[in-house]
């Protein structure tokens, strides 16, 4: 008997130690070659809620001008629903700005700020000088770039344990909301679970996040959980193909896990030569 509580105990304190270490000091660089053509050299940021890398994130901020992006993407969450003060998303935003261009579009966290707040975060993003896409388009060179908001009930139900009465999102709501697909368009969609839709609508590369990875990885499986309580996710990170549409979801920055560091991530096109 005490031999197996020793092993427990052992087991116990190996997993605390690889929890901490990962949620402390780890800052994983995931590099991704996409086949849409003009794709810029860009850092993908998810789902930071309120994470800290460093004194003023100055880690974070270190390994993104490492990588000399030519365009900074944020994928939604870079702000919790319980923050009331949005001083550090605003200087954060500032110093990315400095090193490239940002886009960001919003997720579930976002979208769940009282209106008050919500309205202080969107000046906080404009006075940064980001670029904040909410149902509405940018172009970078020769590509264009969408954000899609999409509203509360795409994200949570009725059922405080089931989520099944939440809304799904289909290609006849990404025309609703954004109207027809242009050619050559990468998609910012916060949450990837609706691959079917933005592939549908037309998009040529989708960069995610929102489902953190699956919060806990496990080998062979992958992700155990998603923000829906739902378990093993089928998009929870990686890269996914489906019908000529590209989706890159990056396992995020934020928010506790367990053998999935945070991680940036660094796109370029095939034919790059870096």
């Amino acid at each position: 008997m005490k031999t197996l509580f020793h092993i427990a105990a052992a087991a116990a304190g190996i997993l605390f130690a690889c929890a901490l270490t990962e949620n402390t000091l780890i800052l994983n660089v995931r590099r991704y070659k996409t086949g849409f053509s003009g794709m810029p050299r860009t850092v993908l940021l998810s789902d930071l809620h309120k994470r800290r890398f460093g004194e003023d994130q100055r880690r974070l901020l270190r390994n993104v001008a490492k990588l000399k992006p030519e365009y900074i993407m944020i994928a939604g969450d870079l702000v919790s629903r319980t923050e009331t003060d949005f001083t550090a998303a605003g200087m954060l935003l500032r110093k990315l700005c400095a090193i490239a261009p940002v886009i960001i579009s919003e997720g579930n966290h976002e979208v769940d700020l009282p209106p008050s707040l919500y309205r202080e975060f969107r000046q906080t993003v404009a006075e940064s000088g980001a670029l904040y896409l909410h149902n509405s388009y940018a172009r970078l060179g020769g590509i264009n770039v969408a954000g899609l908001a999409l509203p509360a009930s795409y994200y949570r139900g009725g059922k405080p344990f089931g989520f099944s009465g939440k809304d799904v999102c289909t290609a006849e709501t990404m025309q609703k909301l954004l109207g027809d697909c242009p050619p050559d368009t990468l998609l910012l969609a916060h949450n990837p679970l609706f691959l079917p839709a933005y592939a549908g609508w037309g998009a040529r590369l989708v960069l995610s996040g929102h489902v953190h990875g699956g919060i806990v990885r496990l080998p062979v499986i992958g992700g155990l959980l998603s923000p829906e309580r739902r378990f093993f996710p089928r998009y929870d990170k990686g890269c996914y193909q489906m019908h000529g549409t590209e989706m890159i979801v990056s396992a995020g920055l934020g928010k506790l896990r367990l053998f999935n560091p945070p991680e940036i991530c660094l796109l370029t096109a095939e034919d790059a030569k870096n």
